[in-house]
């Protein structure tokens, strides 16, 4: 699922770091095998992540060290052109590898200490991999850097753990006059234990005249902190390179704001790491389209097979695209039979396309079905099989009876009128 927001606002010159839906934009986590069941109206998967706040961090320098902040440097601030908000750098230098900034609103910096927190206290769920990691760096022909692995990885194992060193609110990027905004996007990068990290990463934006701006345009993921669209760099991966038929994927983890890349299929000793920047299982033309923003046509071993190949891959993905449509009209119109079916087919073609991660969805989707039709039986079977399937890839802790239950009240909420 992508995320639209509004084109540019105002010739800022650091305005539409994301939003020209013609502009290179950041990727979206949320793109890379959501799982989101196709039966209901699609939900963002980066989950919200406001709690009960407390006041505002003051953004007065004099008034800072007083209040026990877990940040290590004095807010530097500016005011929206209008004059009606205020956005700040926040700073620790101490948060995972190589520091971590925001540029937000002081509001927003109150709801996310918790986050720091958790992760400087050691309770992440998950904050690095055993040594040594099982991928290094390495200069990729045509590509500049990329990584590789070092090992065999097993499909959906987890492969590296990143995390955010630089977050930007969204609406600061049209709010903040272009000098302004400037100057608190370098505080921002210059006050990281690690700043190289960030400042090393590659340009490729043509519309950017700063070079902060430029690597946001051309790295960063779109997120959310405390309930409010920002955008976040992950330096490491950042160094993934694009593939069309990816053998990795990401996962977001909003409890700590890291990512996760997990394998999509076994992949062998020496082999590149690779996740997709665009949605899974659009046609060639299509993700040409979408990958131009970036500035490269796409040499994955799908855009580059032979055109019959190419064609017949086409016409599968048109295929399961169609009839996921059908399934959602059939389901809607009360046709649960007819939306089964339908549903059955999709299975069907996502193994010649390799678009493993996509099964959940559908598994989840028969369930559904299943479960509307009163067939308790069937929808435990195929209850079973989504939550088994997203345990494994990392999506959710377990799959067991009470994520059965809870998926079970979910549809009940959703569909109860329906039947």
């Amino acid at each position: 699922m992508s995320i639209h927001l509004s084109r540019i606002q105002r010739a800022l010159g650091l305005a539409a770091l994301l939003l020209s839906p013609h502009a290179a934009l950041a990727h979206d986590i949320s793109d890379n095998y959501a799982g989101t069941p196709i039966l209901t109206p699609p939900t963002l998967q980066l989950a919200d992540l406001d709690v009960a706040c407390p006041l505002p961090l003051d953004d007065h320098p004099s008034a800072w060290p007083s209040l026990g902040s877990p940040w290590t440097h004095p807010p530097v601030c500016e005011s929206s052109a209008d004059g009606t908000t205020k956005y700040c750098v926040y700073t620790n230098s101490r948060h995972g590898p190589r520091g971590w900034s925001i540029v937000t609103t002081p509001e927003t910096a109150a709801n996310s200490v918790w986050i720091l927190n958790q992760a400087l206290n050691g309770t992440t769920t998950k904050t690095r991999l055993p040594e040594p990691p099982a991928y290094k760096m390495v200069d990729v022909p045509g590509k500049g850097k990329g990584l590789v692995t070092t090992r065999k990885i097993r499909r959906y194992e987890e492969i590296l753990v990143d995390h955010a060193t630089l977050m930007v609110d969204i609406m600061f990027t049209t709010r903040v006059p272009a000098f302004l905004g400037y100057r608190l996007l370098h505080a921002a990068v210059n006050q990281l234990a690690d700043a190289e990290s960030v400042l090393a990463l590659g340009q490729s934006n043509t519309l950017a005249r700063d070079k902060i701006e430029n690597i946001l345009r051309t790295n960063a993921f779109n997120a959310k902190l405390g309930g409010a669209p920002h955008i976040a760099l992950y330096p490491l991966v950042s160094r993934i390179n694009h593939a069309c038929k990816a053998n990795a994927y990401t996962r977001f983890m909003p409890e700590t704001l890291q990512v996760s890349i997990r394998a999509a299929r076994d992949i062998a000793a020496g082999e590149e790491i690779t996740i997709s920047y665009i949605p899974v299982g659009a046609p060639t033309s299509e993700r040409a389209k979408k990958l131009s923003t970036w500035g490269f046509s796409c040499q994955c071993s799908l855009c580059q097979a032979p055109a019959e190949e190419r064609e017949a891959s086409d016409k599968r993905l048109g295929e399961i695209q169609q009839l996921r449509d059908y399934a959602i009209r059939a389901f809607q119109a009360g046709r649960a039979y007819q939306a089964l079916r339908f549903t059955r087919q999709v299975v069907n073609l996502l193994a010649p396309e390799e678009l493993w991660p996509l099964y959940a969805e559908q598994y989840e989707n028969m369930a559904r079905i299943f479960y509307t039709l009163r067939d308790r039986a069937n929808a435990e079977k195929y209850a079973n099989m989504a939550l088994e399937l997203l345990a494994e890839q990392g999506h959710v802790p377990r799959a067991d009876k009470r994520e059965v239950e809870r998926m079970f009240a979910k549809f009940e909420e959703e569909e109860g009128g329906r039947y």
